[in-house]
């Protein structure tokens, strides 16, 4: 390992560790698996982490998989100079492929690529191959172009060639014993020089290798000699199992002694292929002695045949196994092998005699190939690839693959626990999943199968929510994750990879559709927002962003302010968030109506989403709705901190319960304010739309967002994500500069409004970082908003709701009647005392009907709000003896301010 590489793997290492430095190794390190000090890794090379709890425990990790930042942009780390042209390109293979150079040096060069369709460029590792042009590994983060870190030049006509380790010629492959055929030329370069075995490189797995292997066998008949053992190589996976059989059938056909080697058999397990395997010092004599194994088992002709080398390696009486896409279960039964041993023994047939000459090892054998019993117990194959585990519930599934014997393609599902550990149960749930899939096994079998597959089996997180999460510090929106600013894909089993740790949505559901483009941004949006909306679309996307950054926000401040969209019907509001949506992939949303959804559906919709807006569009709440009542906007309060909403229980039998963090940003659409406790609205950043915009110019630029594609938009969260520390950082500086202008200002009466409008403004700063076409003057608007809306939300939250003023003028207007009575008979107010005012709801509203008036609102709604009122203080709801004589009357007592005790208690 290069000292600049071993100095920053050191570093890393033991910040994450914690390990003992001991001689030659790093020692006593904390797994990240079992949480034992058991962790260990040479300290010279620390290419891979070991488990040392080998039997319970056991993982190994690479060090390109914990900190692949580290290997990821090689042309800037080495420069290129005309003394080393060729130094990124020397680093890559030395460091991170851990190449030997001295008999490499001339077979590659350090060149250019740039991606014709992409327009985005990177150093690139080149090697000359045979038939004409080159084959190049990408070395700048190769990540940005996809599925495409190594291309072949156009045109190569390598398709049945060989690329040859440098200095190896035909002659010498002629002399050899065997010859590896590897897919890669990395994988060929690791067996050559670490494996110590001749190997070349096929390029491809899908193409059969006749001219080389036309030209090897002249080569052959001109030295007289028999030629090499071909042993076939290829990754694991289906795809180059499949060619392993195919090419073995094939060479065995034209006359060449054929075999195979395989990591696993039949291609299973991690997808390690020979350069992960040399870099883990697993390519020694006694491993290439398994791999050769496994390959025999993966080409073996029949069942009975793979049967039979796994019972001669194994000595197991009875086991599964897999064939022609089938699950079948072989049976050898010593009483059965004995009389078939017996029986030839004892026979007087010729065809018998050499059998009686044969060492009783191979007389055993002979005699269990005809014993053995295989029958199939299930009609395709399935593999358990991980437990996928939710780490805030105490429950988790199995996550299988399932194979069929034909080209249908695989299905993948969750299996529980107890489909997994019941025969019964697993036929039920394989014929669920997947169509025409069928177990005829016994509970035996399922448990021995599961057994197997379980040995080392790799465990998953499974997170609930779309969106950010602090414990990964990764945001996972669906099938592309964003990490440290660098921006990961799923695997070919739907997981990440985040350094150490391994995570997944654990639905399938995907509620963003992200099309990105790391080179391309699409801004041109931005004119037509302005267009349409003005300062008001500027604020709304600043909370956007704001929403993307809630998690962290919240972490540093513990709270995040809400965003009020209030306006008419045709005001805009709902094309806005429509747009906004699409820019996070999402089509066709806007929101969700909490007066229409369950208790649980309401919770399940606040706690799917991390670090993206949550909209809440409340058409119906002066309704008596069913579900009115079973959700008032005080709930909210408690996600203004990132804290629980709602609380559900654990299905365990037990007293736990699960409280789910609010970890979102919550948006408030609908046509008229929020009607909540102080709490509530002083929570709120108020902001009102109308059609005062409204202009030919206005509509073009509201149908140009309504059109637009979200194809062309949906990388925008991508973008933002990738500049985390850079926009968090930005933020910072401008919150504290924003704060303290909002603290002085004349409209500003509350700490809490400085802060929510203060968050505002900043992430409206920050995000000028990404959205860099956004001028000035439309900035400087947009926060002269942000100080409007501050204002005004301190002059909403001190003045009373329109309907508790009506209600205290209907009041006044009854009162004055009353007094111009001696004693009136049904008063008003029922108080014998001028500090409180008693008032019966009831005679208040006959009042009003006598009076030829209407109530201010519906009796529910007028008590919800009486609650609220500023003016005179709500104090409570009791029974009063009214000063008309002997009567008790229920009323609602408010304070009041008029009275004398009252004006002095003040004073």
């Amino acid at each position: 390992m290069r000292d600049d590489l071993l100095t920053e793997v050191l570093k890393r290492l033991q910040n994450d560790y914690k390990f003992k430095a001991k001689g030659a190794w790093l020692q006593e390190g904390k797994c990240d698996a079992c949480g034992k000090r058991e962790a260990y890794a040479r300290a010279d090379a620390p290419w891979v982490v070991k488990c040392g709890r080998v039997n319970r425990c056991g993982v190994e990790k690479h060090v390109k998989e914990l900190y692949p930042d580290i290997f990821d942009n090689w042309s800037k780390r080495h420069k290129q100079t005309p003394e080393n042209p060729h130094a990124a390109a020397d680093a890559y293979l030395a460091a991170a492929r851990g190449f030997d150079l001295m008999r490499l040096r001339g077979a590659y060069t350090q060149e250019w690529y740039r991606d014709p369709e992409l327009g985005i460029v990177s150093a690139a590792v080149r090697f000359p191959i045979p038939g004409g042009g080159h084959w190049q590994r990408l070395i700048d983060q190769p990540g940005r172009f996809g599925k495409k870190k190594a291309t072949f030049s156009y045109g190569s006509s390598y398709r049945g060639h060989c690329w040859m380790y440098p200095g190896v010629t035909l002659e010498d492959l002629a002399c050899a014993d065997e010859l590896w055929l590897a897919e890669g030329i990395f994988d060929t370069i690791d067996l050559v020089q670490k494996g110590k075995v001749r190997a070349v490189s096929t390029l491809t797995c899908n193409v059969y290798p006749e001219h080389f292997l036309a030209d090897l066998r002249r080569v052959c008949g001109a030295q007289n000699l028999a030629g090499p053992r071909l042993i076939w190589a290829f990754d694991v996976g289906r795809a180059g199992v499949h060619f392993t059989r195919k090419f073995h059938e094939r060479a065995t056909a034209e006359g060449w002694r054929s075999g195979a080697a395989q990591v696993r058999p039949d291609g299973e397990g991690d997808k390690l292929d020979w350069n992960d395997l040399g870099q883990r010092d697993k390519l020694k004599p006694e491993d290439l002695v398994t791999y050769r194994w496994n390959g025999e088992v993966t080409i073996a002709p029949t069942a009975t045949a793979k049967a039979l080398l796994i019972y001669e390696r194994e000595k197991f009486a009875n086991f599964p196994i897999t064939f022609g896409g089938r699950q079948l279960w072989a049976n050898f039964s010593i009483d059965r092998i004995q009389t078939e041993l017996q029986a030839m023994l004892e026979s007087d047939e010729p065809e018998f005699e050499d059998f009686k000459a044969l060492p009783f090892t191979q007389q055993w054998q002979r005699a269990a190939e005809r014993a053995v019993e295989i029958e199939e117990v299930a009609n395709c194959t399935f593999r358990t690839l991980y437990y996928q585990r939710d780490p805030n519930l105490e429950e988790g599934a199995y996550f299988l693959r399932v194979d069929f014997p034909s080209d249908r393609a695989s299905v993948k599902a969750t299996f529980s626990g107890a489909a997994c550990a019941g025969s019964g149960d697993f036929m039920k749930r394989l014929a669920s999943v997947a169509p025409g899939a069928l177990w005829t096994g016994n509970q035996f079998q399922i448990v021995r199968l599961m057994q197997r597959q379980w040995a080392n089996i790799q465990v998953v997180e499974a997170i609930q929510f779309t969106g950010y999460s602090i414990d990964h510090e990764a945001w996972i929106l669906g099938d592309i994750a964003v990490h440290k600013g660098r921006v990961y894909e799923a695997n070919d089993e739907d997981y990440f990879v985040l350094g150490k740790r391994s995570v997944k949505l654990r639905t399938s559901e995907r509620m963003l559709r992200i099309a990105y483009d790391p080179e391309k941004l699409n801004l041109d949006w931005t004119r037509p927002l302005i267009t349409a909306y003005g300062p008001k679309g500027l604020v709304v996307l600043a909370f956007w962003v704001l929403a993307l950054f809630a998690e962290q926000i919240r972490a540093k401040q513990e709270s995040l302010g809400f965003l009020e969209m209030t306006g008419p019907p045709g005001s805009g509001k709902t094309t806005l968030l429509e747009f906004l949506w699409k820019l996070l992939g999402r089509v066709s949303y806007e929101g969700f109506d909490p007066t229409k959804g369950t208790n649980a559906g309401i919770s399940r919709t606040l706690g799917q989403v991390g670090n993206l807006p949550v909209v809440l569009i409340e058409g119906d709440r002066g309704q008596d709705t069913p579900h009115a009542k079973r959700f008032e906007w005080d709930e909210l309060k408690t996600a203004y901190n990132g804290r629980a909403v709602r609380t559900r229980a654990i299905a365990n039998g037990g007293m736990e319960t699960f409280e789910p963090p609010f970890r979102g940003a919550i948006v408030i659409a609908q046509n008229a304010t929020v009607e909540g406790s102080p709490a509530v609205t002083e929570r709120i950043m108020g902001l009102h739309f109308d059609k005062g915009r409204f202009s030919p110019q206005g509509k073009a630029a509201g149908e140009a967002l309504k059109t637009a594609d979200v194809k062309d938009l949906s990388g925008f969260p991508i973008h933002i994500a990738r500049r985390e520390e850079a926009i968090l950082v930005r933020y910072a500086e401008a919150f504290a500069h924003h704060e303290a202008k909002m603290l002085k200002h004349p409209g500003c009466g509350d700490y809490r409004f400085a802060k929510n409008h203060a968050q505002l403004a900043a992430m409206l700063d920050a995000l000028r970082l990404v959205v860099t076409n956004l001028s000035d003057h439309d900035v400087t608007d947009a926060h002269g908003l942000i100080l409007d809306m501050l204002a005004e939300r301190h002059r909403v939250t001190e003045q009373d709701h329109p309907h508790v003023i009506l209600f205290w003028e209907r009041f006044d207007h009854f009162n004055a009647q009353d007094s111009s009575q001696l004693a009136p008979e049904h008063p008003i107010n029922h108080s014998r005392t001028s500090d409180v005012l008693a008032i019966s709801l009831v005679q208040f509203e006959a009042r009003c009907s006598a009076n030829g008036l209407r109530m201010p609102c519906t009796n529910q709604e007028l008590k919800r709000l009486l609650k609220t009122s500023k003016a005179r203080r709500f104090i409570e709801v009791k029974a009063v003896n009214s000063r008309a004589a002997g009567k008790t009357v229920d009323c609602w007592v408010f304070r009041n301010p008029d009275s004398d005790t009252v004006k002095k208690g003040n004073s």
